[in-house]
C-alpha cells in the first residue's frame, strides 16, 4: 500500500511538472498573452536571455577557473606538483564544460521557454494596463537605452560581486578546511 502511495505521487509530480505550465497558460487570455509577447518583444526579453546566457558563460569561463585556482593554491594540503596537475587538469576541464555549456544553450530554444515561463509570469504580477504602459516605456529612448545597457551593467554588476565575494569566499573555505581537519586530527 506505502509503495501505491509513493508510485502515486511520483506519477502526480511528473504529470504536474510536464503539464502545469501547459495548464497555466490556458488561463491567461489570448489579448493577455499577445501583450506579453509584444512587451517581451520591445523590451528584448528573448534577445537579453540569449545576451545574459552569453554573459554568464562568458562571466563562468573566466571567473570559476580564477576562483579554483586560487583556492587550490591556497590549500595546505596540496604539495606544488599536485597544485600543479590539479590546476592544469582543471583548465582542460573548464575548457570542456564551456563548451558543452555553449552547445547546451544553443540547441535549447530559450524563445519558447521564455514564453512559457513568461505568461504566467507577467499575468500574475502586472494587469493589461501596466502591460501596455510599459509596452509604451520601453518604446521610448531612455526604455531602449536600458535594453541596450542591461547586459553589459549585469557582467560588470557580477565580476565586481565575484572580487568582492571571492576572498570572503576562500578565507571561509580556509576557515572551514582547518576546522575540519583539526577535528579529524582529533578524532585519530
Amino acid at each position: 500500500m506505502r509503495n501505491l502511495t509513493h508510485q502515486f505521487l511520483f506519477l502526480s509530480t511528473i504529470i504536474f511538472v510536464l503539464f502545469g505550465t501547459s495548464f497555466a497558460q490556458q488561463t491567461v487570455s489570448p489579448e493577455k498573452q499577445a501583450l506579453i509577447r509584444e512587451f517581451l518583444e520591445v523590451s528584448g526579453g528573448k534577445k537579453s536571455v540569449n545576451e545574459i546566457v552569453e554573459v554568464m558563460i562568458s562571466f563562468q569561463e573566466k571567473e570559476a577557473p580564477k576562483t579554483l585556482a586560487s583556492l587550490i593554491e591556497n590549500d595546505k594540503n596540496f604539495t606544488t606538483e599536485e597544485k600543479r596537475q590539479v590546476l592544469k587538469s582543471m583548465d582542460e576541464s573548464a575548457i570542456r564544460v564551456a563548451k558543452r555549456s555553449r552547445e547546451f544553450f544553443t540547441r535549447l530554444n530559450l524563445g519558447e521557454l521564455i514564453e512559457e515561463v513568461s505568461y504566467p509570469l507577467y499575468d500574475r504580477n502586472f494587469t493589461e494596463s501596466e502591460l501596455r504602459d510599459l509596452i509604451i516605456f520601453y518604446k521610448t529612448p531612455v526604455g531602449q537605452k536600458m535594453i541596450s545597457a542591461a547586459p553589459k551593467m549585469m557582467m560588470e554588476a557580477m565580476t565586481a560581486f565575484s572580487e568582492k565575494l571571492t576572498p570572503k569566499m576562500q578565507d571561509f573555505f580556509k576557515e572551514t578546511t582547518e576546522s575540519e581537519l583539526a577535528a579529524l586530527k582529533k578524532r585519530t
